[in-house]
């Protein structure tokens, strides 16, 4: 069972009411326009959408236009045409739309709709780091990572760009690089505070990385209730290893009183992901089940049915 955390504004690529250098943004038809396409959208009526957004986007609408490649991108609403998709992205990206920015290095970087070319890619990833894209400094240390192999100076150095201007990838890029030591002197503690920068914006893995600190006592003092805490917000956004965590500890009575329902739970809620921590879940599950009862497995199964992920993460594109 796969779940996804998904705000309003991150179904449309975390862009379509918030785009610089939009023109006649101000303008109250337009504005309205805008937000009835995306109104229609949310409400799976695309072709409505499109309808909203065609002419305000044959008008020079950057919100509109990165609408309609969204359309074009996924095929809702119409045939399915990365081609134009890439043409839509490229009008809205040229009025510093950052996420279409986003989207149409993408398009260079994997040759959808348009021929592979790593180095249009790059100039457009940083045309969206430019404009503010949250995710567009770390595709661009990860391409600096691919493709200059020993070089992690480069990568080291777009991390820090992205720190310096608070984004969550970077933070936990960042502080990954000083956890282990690479491209960066290790630094434990550093790394520590970088990933608690990362988790405060809601980012999972950073999370459960400082619950694992905390845990374990890296960079600082060992603190399983803090470990607990970490874990929890990596746990509710939908993070396996993350309710696994939790469910130990439960489990355990370590930073958090012991409840073997509690830890039942947990445990059955990461066995029902697809990945590397199912079997181990479900065999924890196995064992602390045996001291619960029937009513009380079976309603933790019935919480585990009805549980959907707290919190808006949506780095992923």
């Amino acid at each position: 069972m796969l779940r996804k955390t998904v705000s309003l504004a991150g179904l449309l690529g975390l862009g379509l009411l918030a785009a610089a250098g939009t023109a006649g943004a101000g303008a109250g038809g337009q504005e309205e326009g805008v937000k009835a396409g995306l109104r229609s959208y949310l409400a799976g009526d695309f072709a409505s959408a499109k309808a909203r957004w065609q002419e305000l986007a044959e008008s020079g609408e950057a919100r509109a236009q990165f609408g309609l490649a969204v359309l074009n991108a996924t095929g809702r609403g119409l045939e399915k045409d990365p081609e134009r998709a890439v043409r839509w992205y490229r009008r809205a990206a040229e009025q510093g739309h950052p996420t279409a920015a986003f989207r149409l290095g993408q398009a260079y970087a994997g040759g959808k709709g348009v021929a592979r070319e790593p180095a249009k890619a790059e100039k457009w990833y940083r045309r969206a780091a430019a404009a503010g894209h949250a995710s567009a400094y770390t595709v661009l240390g990860i391409r600096y990572r691919e493709g200059i192999p020993g070089d992690t100076a480069k990568t080291v150095a777009f991390y820090r760009e992205g720190v310096k201007a608070g984004y969550a990838d970077a933070q936990y890029n960042l502080g990954s690089f000083y956890a282990r030591g690479r491209g960066v002197e290790a630094d434990p503690a550093r790394a520590r505070v970088l990933f608690r920068k990362a988790a405060e914006q809601g980012h999972p893995e950073a999370a459960l990385r400082l619950g694992g600190m905390h845990e374990d006592g890296q960079g600082g003092e060992r603190d399983f209730a803090e470990a607990a805490r970490w874990y929890r917000r990596a746990a509710d956004r939908g993070n396996a290893a993350g309710q696994l965590s939790l469910a130990r500890l439960y489990d355990r009575g370590q930073g958090i009183e012991a409840d073997k329902i509690a830890a039942f739970r947990w445990y059955r809620l990461a066995a029902s992901e697809e990945g590397v921590f199912r079997y181990p879940a479900r065999t924890k599950a196995e064992k602390v089940g045996k001291a619960l009862s029937e009513e009380e497995k079976a309603r933790a199964e019935e919480w585990v049915r009805g549980w959907t992920a707290k919190g808006i993460w949506t780095r992923r594109y």
